[in-house]
């Protein structure tokens, strides 16, 4: 297990400049998802240009050749095959370049075209990537996840559903992580999910101790993509009532700080010491979530992002402390804080 993190939304095309992508680093990230009106090739190049010098990774998500012939346009296969082709060559000579987003949310009538496109950025060597909606979108969805992987084949299995809402808790959320996780398990994929970083439309913004939670559920479920949605606070002009994300009016938050020290005191160095390690599942109680690694760890993560729980386990277990990379003998009982886990084993 190896994690990625990733930003979605990035600074507009007159903020794309290297301190800007600086920025993006210093946060602990290392995969921009490209949005925010960086939507031709120009500035797309420029963007790579950026993640070159400071050393990140860009998947192209919304260049509008794809987005056409992706939603759009019925052409045959050798059409399709040679529109992506042309596509990656725009952008393959950029060291940062991992791939292109193929469609975000498809609806299944658009599952054949993506195989194509999938089969199409995968034989050149790049992330082909696809993101799919919440179960509340698709009736089942189980069978919804299930066909996109029979027909697509994609290289990930990434979903978003943002759990705080403006009218209390989403219930279906613990539904669509095992979803996910269930589906991308069986077909030996990396799972990722988006995380919600701001207040939008029914949604409140989120506190430290439940960007915490989001990410350590999702390790209690062997995810291994971290999407921040949103990093660059979107334009109003585009709806929605979105409210400020990491970075508003070119100025960090509040949360930028929190995902800062969330990063890359946590979730960079547990995600190294659990590389290598497979998934092997996970127990889930009221009060915490046991995700199991390999023969000997355990990610003990408090399920609730509002209290603290308190955790009894086995004797003779160690825990992991991220800042010294060590472990050290772990008490039988002890207490999470809210979203707050613990690596033992």
């Amino acid at each position: 297990m190896s994690v990625t993190i990733a930003a979605f939304w990035p600074p507009p095309p007159h903020e794309t400049t290297v301190e800007r992508y600086r920025q993006l680093a210093d946060a602990g990230i290392d995969l921009v998802i490209t949005g925010n009106y960086l939507n031709d090739p120009v500035i797309l190049r420029h963007s790579l240009a950026c993640a070159d010098t400071v050393g990140l990774g860009v998947l192209v998500a919304s260049d509008p050749r794809i987005e056409v012939l992706m939603r759009d346009l019925e052409v045959d296969e050798r059409q399709t095959r040679a529109v992506i082709s042309r596509v990656i060559d725009d952008y393959e000579g950029y060291r940062s370049f991992r791939g292109l987003s193929l469609m975000d949310e498809p609806f299944p009538d658009r599952f054949p075209r993506l195989a194509i496109g999938v089969s199409e950025v995968r034989s050149r060597g790049h992330l082909a990537y696809v993101n799919l909606f919440p179960s509340h979108v698709t009736g089942s969805y189980d069978a919804y996840v299930g066909d996109f992987l029979s027909v697509v084949r994609p290289s990930v299995l990434s979903f978003d559903r943002y759990p705080f809402l403006a009218s209390g808790e989403d219930d279906g959320y613990f539904a669509d992580l095992a979803t996910i996780r269930t589906h991308a398990t069986r077909a030996g994929l990396p799972a990722w999910l988006y995380l919600q970083t701001l207040a939008y439309d029914g949604h409140r913004a989120p506190t430290s101790a439940e960007l915490a939670w989001q990410v350590n559920t999702a390790l209690a479920y062997g995810y291994t993509g971290f999407q921040y949605f949103t990093y660059w606070t979107p334009d109003p002009a585009r709806g929605e009532g979105f409210q400020p994300a990491l970075i508003h009016d070119g100025e960090p938050t509040e949360r930028y700080a929190m995902v800062r020290t969330l990063n890359t005191g946590w979730l960079r160095p547990i995600g190294e010491e659990l590389s290598g390690l497979p998934w092997t599942g996970v127990e889930h109680s009221s009060d915490f979530l046991l995700g199991r690694y390999g023969e000997q760890h355990l990610f003990v993560c408090n399920a609730r992002f509002d209290t603290p729980v308190e955790v009894m386990l086995p004797g003779g277990l160690s825990a992991y402390d991220p800042a010294t990379g060590t472990y050290s003998p772990c008490p039988d009982t002890f207490t999470l804080a809210p979203g707050a886990a613990r690596l033992v084993r």
